[in-house]
């Protein structure tokens, strides 16, 4: 394989990493972890309100509702909590996929090429 396609794989194959991994934060989920959401519970009506935290991310969570900030229950890039380790490893997990996928069809394709240049000779 030269250079050029392997340097362009890798190119391609990180670009779809990403874009799935920042359309994976429409993948949400609530819980098990806990954040306040106001101060107005317990008998005196003078605790913290403590409820599950809505998350966006696949596999791995990384953007995590902020109440208070931004719109309650809506996960936005710019008012929400990012975890960039988090973001990071999503986008790592995606890139092997993708490119092990883009392999294993490059490998069929090349094949399917041989056995017909074999076959017509």
């Amino acid at each position: 394989m030269s250079r050029l396609i392997t340097l362009s794989l890798i190119g391609l194959s990180l670009i779809s990493a990403i874009t799935l991994t920042l359309l994976s934060v429409y993948v949400e989920h609530v819980g098990p972890e806990l954040t306040e959401y106001g101060n107005l519970c317990g008998p005196n009506a003078a605790d913290p309100c403590y409820e599950p935290v809505l998350k966006g991310g696949f596999p791995v969570a990384y953007l995590f509702d902020a109440p208070g900030v931004s719109v309650e229950r809506q996960l936005a890039f710019v008012e929400d909590k990012l975890f960039v380790g988090a973001l990071i490893i999503d986008i790592a997990i995606d890139f092997a996929i993708v490119l092990l996928a883009m392999l294993v069809v490059l490998h069929y394709r090349s094949a399917r090429i041989q056995a017909r240049s074999r076959s017509s000779t």
